[in-house]
């Protein structure tokens, strides 16, 4: 029995742990700031799609984990993103947070009730609020952003909010819905890009509900690399308190969640023009980070 435990201690410590990628929100420039992130992440800690088991994305991060998960060249994202001469939001130039209604804003930013409660509050108002474009053009046009049409090999999941429901889900390549309808149901700001419709029903990007223990569970992962500015005016995709929670239980926890100067990137979230500078923000903080992230992956 000594010799079979002895046995199993050391096949589990010969394995590569499993590690799991949190992206939270953040807009035009968490886009840029978090492809930032894992190209200095991949380039100093070796945090590639081969030492990851699954990556889950909300919104600029269901973008950019896209981009992770598909095995996209990141430093030649970054060369773009220098140049801002990037895909961004299909609307009108200078459109930002000012083009989001004051109710939306006001609902988003509320802390009362539960956060499916705030969830259809928002759903009900961006299913209501005028938009430029239609959802189909939304999901063509994310599409265009994408490697490609087909959901990537790695376990990816964009995250979105049943409209109608409040309820959160995370889309995965099982479920039969378009990579390309899943990541821009994530990526709708309410009241700046329509809902997304899905098999009847409508999609935003409004409060999660926390989704880390659960993930965790199921894919026994021993640790998470959370990258996530806060973006309670976009949604709330924070994951702090699971986290803490997780990580006093064990789980090796690293955090990305921009430094001192960040301000600049959560205040203009939408605004395109800050891309080159969020990704040199991201470069910076992934780069600070990579140490923490090379020792998990070492671990």
């Amino acid at each position: 029995m000594e010799q079979n435990n002895n046995s199993e201690a050391t096949h589990r410590s010969a394995r590569r742990p499993r590690v799991g990628i949190v992206l939270g929100g953040g807009g035009e420039t968490g886009i840029a700031w978090q492809t930032g992130v894992l190209a200095a992440l991949g380039n100093e800690a070796h945090l590639t799609p081969d030492a990851v088991d699954v990556v889950v994305g909300t919104s600029a991060g269901a973008i950019a984990g896209s981009y992770f998960s598909a095995r996209l060249d990141l430093n030649q994202l970054v060369d773009r993103e220098r140049t801002g001469k990037v895909a961004t939001a299909p609307l009108p130039a200078g459109e930002g947070m000012s083009a989001i209604p004051t109710e939306i804003i006001a609902a988003l930013a509320s802390t009362e009730g539960t956060v499916e409660e705030r969830g259809r509050i928002v759903g009900k108002l961006a299913m209501k609020a005028p938009t430029p474009i239609s959802s189909a053009d939304l999901v063509t046009y994310v599409g265009s952003m994408l490697a490609g049409p087909e959901w990537p090999e790695l376990d990816f999941r964009p995250t979105s909010v049943n409209a109608e429901t409040g309820q959160t889900v995370l889309w995965k390549r099982s479920d039969g819905v378009p990579l390309a309808a899943a990541v821009a149901s994530s990526a709708a700001v309410p009241g700046f890009l329509p809902t997304v419709e899905i098999n009847g029903h409508h999609y935003t990007d409004a409060p999660r509900t926390s989704f880390s223990s659960d993930l965790v569970a199921e894919k026994e992962l021993d640790a998470i690399v959370y990258i996530g500015m806060p973006t309670p005016n976009l949604s709330n995709t924070v994951e702090e308190e699971a986290l803490n929670k997780l990580e006093a239980d064990g789980l090796r926890v690293v955090r990305i969640t921009g430094g001192a100067d960040s301000e600049l990137l959560i205040r203009e979230a939408l605004d395109p023009r800050i891309r080159p500078q969020a990704v040199e923000m991201g470069l910076r903080d992934g780069s600070a980070a990579a140490p923490a992230v090379a020792g998990i992956l070492r671990a």
